[in-house]
């Protein structure tokens, strides 16, 4: 487990802004005991829910006698995990939210539930103690990611905007949606156009500020790139796709003690393709304690964890790994466009920023701007995938955004 200097204060550069948002009632608001466990991981399948006390075999009457896979502990409490009925046999403490009981899975017959201070290493007081804009610049500045492009890379990120002058906005009649495609024709569909390679001197990492259900915030980084390179098996290159969204996701609990409001770091999810996984926070590494290290894959810009090759798909012929490396370091907390994004209301706002027309969701508007493919549909198939892939979808059509429990 790292560990790490608790945080005093999180500052930002410049004048502090202030404004009055007005948030609808959703689904965050809702009231929940502070443990919840699951029967399946992570966080589902049968759920119950229980407040501070001892509960024996008998009173897990909806998950089940060892039958817990996953656990919600709120910030503040202890949880010890029995293996046999009246709190014997071997045990587990949790102090936090565990994705999966890899260790004591479908071991628990009893459970005590016990108060504690919620603060530990890894509180962050908010900054002026209220979580106005500066706050929330300033925490996902604090968590933002280390992203290690892979050494040999040549497709890195960019902004929007350097991509935009070689991309077209058009009505894809197939499916009536306005979307993305190169301005010159793809002849061949593996045709590399300059632009591809990015500008990753100048690319900045597309932040989201989520509040979901338990008193949890999601600060999602996204890193768009112009194209996506995609795999050679038997001497064909398939799955290449103009435009790439990829994203880690740092969850926070927030909490109150002694009327200070505090957040701490729970999870970290990295996003592949088009699944991902989570880790606990200690099971990450760190830059400066809160800068969560991920590998972003050479060609295809999958996050992972660790260095290394990942086999993510079988094929009929083949597997299909993304290969990670320490190439060129991108600390994205040094060039940030940072938003907040309402899943309820399927909308979001600047917080550092303005709201682009291409976050928008009116995709059968001709005059909104909004962008529901980021690249060329697709063309032809080899061992049953596409040569050309579609383009992908852009941030607001991501659960990590439109879910508003869900990590992801």
């Amino acid at each position: 487990m790292i560990k790490w200097k608790r945080l005093q204060s999180i500052s930002l550069a410049g004048s502090i802004l202030l404004s009055l948002v007005v948030v609808p009632q959703s689904i965050f608001a809702i009231n929940h005991l502070p443990v919840t466990v699951y029967k399946d991981s992570p966080y589902s399948g049968s759920s119950q829910e229980f407040d501070v006390g001892s509960y024996d075999v008998s009173a897990l009457s909806v998950v089940g006698n060892d039958a817990i896979s996953s656990i919600r502990v709120a910030p503040g409490y202890k949880v010890t995990l029995y293996k046999d009925a009246g709190f014997k046999g071997s045990t587990k403490v949790l102090t936090s939210d565990q994705l999966y009981l890899s260790d004591f899975n479908d071991q628990t017959s009893s459970l005590k539930i016990e108060t504690i201070s919620p603060i530990d290493s890894t509180s962050v007081p908010v900054l002026n103690n209220t979580f106005n804009d500066a706050a929330k610049n300033a925490l996902l500045q604090a968590f933002a990611p280390r992203i290690w492009m892979a050494q040999g890379e040549t497709y890195f990120p960019s902004s929007v905007e350097y991509a935009q002058p070689f991309m077209q906005r058009y009505l894809n009649t197939s499916t009536g949606n306005y979307e993305l495609k190169t301005v010159q024709t793809l002849n061949p569909y593996s045709l590399k156009l300059p632009f591809f390679a990015g500008d990753l001197a100048n690319a900045p990492v597309y932040s989201f500020w989520v509040e979901k259900e338990y008193n949890n915030i999601d600060l999602v980084y996204f890193q768009y790139s112009p194209y996506n390179l995609g795999k050679v098996v038997l001497g064909s290159e398939f799955g290449d796709h103009v435009g790439d969204w990829e994203r880690v996701t740092v969850r926070l609990a927030k909490f109150t003690d002694n009327q200070i409001n505090y957040v701490k770091p729970v999870q970290v999810y990295y996003g592949a393709h088009s699944f991902g996984t989570g880790y606990n926070w200690n099971e990450v590494t760190k830059v400066n304690g809160t800068h969560a290290v991920a590998f972003s894959a050479l060609g295809s810009h999958g996050m992972w964890k660790d260095a290394g090759s990942h086999v993510y798909q079988n094929i009929v012929v083949a597997q299909l790994t993304d290969d990670c490396s320490q190439g060129t370091a991108w600390d994205t907390w040094n060039n940030m466009k940072n938003y907040e994004y309402f899943p309820a209301q399927s909308t979001g706002r600047g917080l550092n920023t303005t709201w682009p027309d291409w976050l928008k969701k009116d995709y059968t508007s001709a005059s909104s701007g909004a962008i529901y493919r980021w690249g060329n549909p697709s063309q032809g198939s080899v061992f049953g995938q596409p040569l050309l892939d579609n383009g992908p979808t852009g941030p607001q059509e991501k659960t990590a955004l439109t879910d508003g429990t869900k990590l992801d």
